[in-house]
């Protein structure tokens, strides 16, 4: 258990979650198409005039393995200011193959950033606890958010191919890939501020795990179908696998102990074995109207909880019972 903590299912439900919200998405690297001059003067133009205006946005992320499903139903709210939040549910199913049974686990959550801090707050058992979210997720949506012409540059060099699928006068659709080095240097660049506030251990241990996922994103590109409304430059839906993503992030811990750099027992590696090669993870993001309905509102016992980090290690040994040899 000790190293599965350390894997750490809510930065990866999160990560792909705010990845949802980015509009970003994963497949295996390829080799490049040439760049057509005219897709992606297509993309720039819908890139770089995205309305700075408050957004919301409906998040659904589904986590498929053999054994147990992770659904995540919620809505986000980015502010003119760049403040974000996020809402919702997890809904967790998990399976014990050895005993021929199955429970289901709701749980509440909310994720805020604040400049360059992130925190997600969770409820179990009617009590509501908080984390803080340094690393990747932070820098994914500080990338997200950014107006920096620096970083919009950044990300348009990272762009390896684009395909205009449709172009109308209200909606234009477009397959992207972003070359998935580029994009881990860009967030290895942007996320060190989320840092500030760890030291020692917790220091370590975190940018142990930020610079697995960049090792990552580095031996996978990334893309996305995205869907723009015209008249507003505004998000109207984005579809995305993230599985190739997640599939490298397993592997590579498992390659690390293979190297032995890391330690894990037969059930995590044969946990991270089912997610580096059987599960899948998808998401689907959809932009609806700015009503005070679809605001995301955190209750105050949630931003009165106290800092609990160990909230979801039922979760964790649930994954990693049900691979039990």
């Amino acid at each position: 258990m000790k190293f599965l903590n350390k894997i750490n299912l809510r930065r990866l439900a999160n990560v792909a979650a705010i990845s949802g919200s980015i509009f970003f998405g994963s497949n295996s690297v390829a080799d490049a198409a040439p760049l057509n001059n005219d897709d992606v003067w297509a993309f720039r133009e819908a890139y770089v005039s995205q309305a700075p205006n408050t957004r919301v946005f409906e998040q659904d992320l589904t986590l498929i393995s053999t054994s147990f499903h992770l659904d995540v139903d919620s809505k986000a709210q980015v502010l003119k200011d760049g403040s974000f939040r996020m809402g919702g549910q997890l809904n967790w199913t998990y399976t014990n193959l050895k005993n021929d049974f199955s429970i289901n686990t709701v749980i509440p959550f909310y994720i805020e950033q604040i400049g360059n801090d992130m925190t997600l707050y969770v409820q179990r058992k009617g009590k509501w606890s908080k984390m803080l979210l340094p690393g990747l997720p932070s820098g994914i949506a500080i990338l997200w958010k950014s107006t920096d012409p620096k970083i919009l540059n950044a990300v348009m060099d990272a762009v390896k191919n684009i395909e205009v699928l449709n172009d109308t006068p209200d909606l234009r659709t477009m397959n992207v890939t972003l070359d998935g080095t580029k994009l881990a240097n860009i967030l290895n660049e942007n996320s060190s501020a989320t840092f500030a506030n760890l030291s020692g251990d917790a220091l370590d241990e975190q940018k142990r795990i930020f610079y697995r996922w960049l090792s990552a994103f580095r031996k996978t590109d990334i893309t996305f179908t995205w869907t723009v409304n015209k008249p507003s430059w505004t998000t109207a839906t984005a579809v995305f696998d993230l599985t190739p993503i997640m599939r490298a992030y397993a592997i590579h811990i498992l390659d690390e102990s293979a190297a032995g750099r890391v330690v894990l027992t037969d059930e995590e590696r044969d946990l991270l074995d089912a997610i580096g090669y059987y599960s899948e993870l998808r998401s689907y993001t959809t932009q609806i109207k700015p009503r005070e309905e679809n605001f995301v509102n955190l209750p105050d016992k949630a931003i009165e909880a106290p800092e609990n980090d160990n909230s979801l290690d039922d979760i964790f040994k649930e994954m990693t019972s049900v691979v039990e040899r």
